[in-house]
């Protein structure tokens, strides 16, 4: 009996050994691992971003799945899918087609809302569900996550998406500087019913879309600021753009939408810039909203030149009155000036938003429902206005529409009959010659060359910070170098003689430095070796005329 005992017992542990092995040749060992990097905050305003894998670069999802099979077997048909209580029913992102042991895949979220979540009006906290499952998952294999999330009102816009604690920079406050496009609503009803009026009441029709005239544009953006000031509208300078890195309190702002500044008849700077480029972009216009520490002001660009305006000129009674049409402008333009100069030397305090640029990058407006109680405000404040027109004489308007600063080679033409200096470059320009201000963007020191009818003489002004001529000239000859061109030159009293040196051959020019803006000026004038001679007095001309 105990010889059969000892194989019966071993017969037994086999038989329970192959029904075990059996029984769990289909389960995992290990797990899967999960690691959710979410978002904190969803702006109404940019819903179509967040919806757009392809918008801005993909930076804006609603959460990102890191996904690591520690299993000890493949997994088939990894499929992950969310919702969203209340907002967003069970969507399938991503099906995996095979994870093998040790496997990594990241899969991201861009949340499509329905429209009607820009016209959320509170903020609320939400919450996320996440479910990942694969072939042959029992029940208890099925991996569920969730994360809450806030959805701000449609008029909050964050500067950033970063932590305070963790800006390390000025880029860093202006990181969804982007996202402000999501704000400018030419296509709003009511933005477009302004926009009409303007054109009719102010300006007694316009064109500049369509002409790409420069007096013309500007006589628009002029006609929006008369616009507001006929109607009473206040600056209501609250709180702006942040002014210093520490400035936590303003990472974030309840931005007025256009429709509201127009029949609120009030706005902070960054609203009334938004209200700007909307009404540009409606007529057609490029509109640029330009940013500095503490503030924002509105322009556009046409023909590759920069023009701006100071829209919080509208001032009020209580801010002590307000400037003219003449006065915004002029200001608008001294600090594009100043704009430039510092964007040029590569100061992150200083930068713009091109809103069609972004646009086609993929942040796109909001879209807004007529609204007849809206009309009837906007009917009541052009009652208001006055028959007159605008006021804003034409040689303001051709005296400031040659532009600003340009980052894209554009030009103005500029004519004075060569008999006065050039207020702005420190010489004659003969009649019919080109001005291109700034025309290589990657060298900031040049600021502008002038070319004759002829293509044959050619004016260089460099600007430096400076209070040394050689110290000038060799910073002028560095920037050159970056561009393949090499200059020599030599010191004659207060005349420099050069040549520079590229593959367009050798060109000839004489030049002088003066006091600058911000330093030294280094103006030259030139023609290539072979035409120098023929051009010679019209060179000398020029030449005597630098002061």
């Amino acid at each position: 009996m105990k010889k059969l005992a000892i194989p019966l017992l071993l017969l037994l542990v086999g038989v329970a050994l192959t029904a075990f092995s059996f029984i769990s040749g289909g389960s995992t060992s290990g797990e899967l691992d999960v690691e959710i990097v979410k978002t904190s905050t969803i702006m109404p305003a940019a819903h179509n971003v967040y919806a757009n894998p392809d918008a801005l670069n993909g930076k804006y999802f609603l959460f990102k799945t890191k996904i690591t099979n520690n299993t000890n077997k493949t997994l088939e048909d990894v499929t992950v899918r969310y919702r969203i209580p209340g907002y967003i029913d069970w969507t399938e992102l991503d099906v995996i087609g095979e994870m093998y042991q040790g496997q990594t895949a990241s899969v991201l979220c861009y949340p499509k809302f329905k429209e009607d979540i820009a016209e959320k009006t509170a903020e609320s906290t939400e919450k996320a569900e996440i479910e990942i499952s694969w072939d042959g998952a029992e029940e208890d294999d099925i991996v569920e996550e969730d994360f809450s999330f806030r959805i701000s009102n449609r008029n909050e816009y964050m500067f950033t998406n970063i932590p305070s604690e963790e800006i390390a920079g000025w880029g860093d406050v202006y990181n969804n500087d982007a996202l402000l496009a999501c704000f400018v609503t030419p296509n709003d009803p009511i933005v477009k019913y302004y926009t009409q009026n303007i054109q009719e009441k102010i300006l007694k029709g316009e064109a500049a879309g369509v002409t790409k005239d420069p007096k013309e544009a500007v006589r628009f953006l002029a006609g929006i600021y008369q616009a507001t000031m006929q109607s009473g509208m206040v600056y209501s300078g609250t709180k702006g753009i942040p002014e210093s890195l520490q400035d936590v309190s303003q990472l974030s702002q309840h931005n007025r939408l256009p429709r509201e500044v127009i029949t609120g008849n009030t706005g902070l700077c960054l609203e009334l810039s938004l209200l700007y480029a909307s009404v540009l972009s409606n007529a057609g216009l490029d509109p640029i909203i330009f940013l500095v520490p503490g503030h924002a002001y509105p322009g556009f660009k046409l023909n590759g030149q920069f023009y701006a305006l100071e829209a919080t000129g509208i001032g009020g009674e209580g801010l002590g009155g307000s400037m003219s049409v003449e006065q915004a402008f002029e200001k608008g333009m001294k600090q594009l000036g100043e704009f430039m100069q510092y964007a040029q030397q590569g100061d992150p305090r200083y930068t713009l938003v091109d809103i069609h640029a972004v646009n086609l990058d993929g942040a796109t407006p909001m879209n807004l429902k007529d609204d007849d109680f809206l009309r009837k405000k906007v009917d009541d404040i052009v009652a208001a206005w006055s028959t007159n027109g605008l006021n804003m004489s034409n040689n303001a308007i051709a005296q400031n529409s040659s532009g600003g600063g340009n980052n894209s080679g554009g030009s103005s033409n500029s004519s004075n009959g060569g008999n006065t200096v050039s207020r702005g470059l420190s010489f004659s320009i003969p009649s019919g010659w080109q001005t291109y201000q700034y025309p290589y963007p990657d060298l900031p020191i040049l600021t502008a060359q002038v070319v004759s009818p002829s293509q044959e003489v050619v004016v260089s002004v460099f600007d430096v910070q400076t209070n040394s001529p050689q110290v000038a000239l060799q910073t002028v000859a560095n920037g050159l170098a970056y561009y393949g061109s090499e200059i020599q030159y030599q010191f004659n009293g207060n005349q420099i003689v050069g040549q520079t040196y590229s593959q367009n051959g050798t060109l000839n020019w004489i030049g002088k430095t003066v006091k600058g803006p911000n330093g030294l000026r280094f103006v030259a004038v030139g023609s290539y070796d072979y035409l120098y001679n023929q051009n010679s007095s019209q060179i000398n001309q020029i030449f005597n005329s630098i002061r």
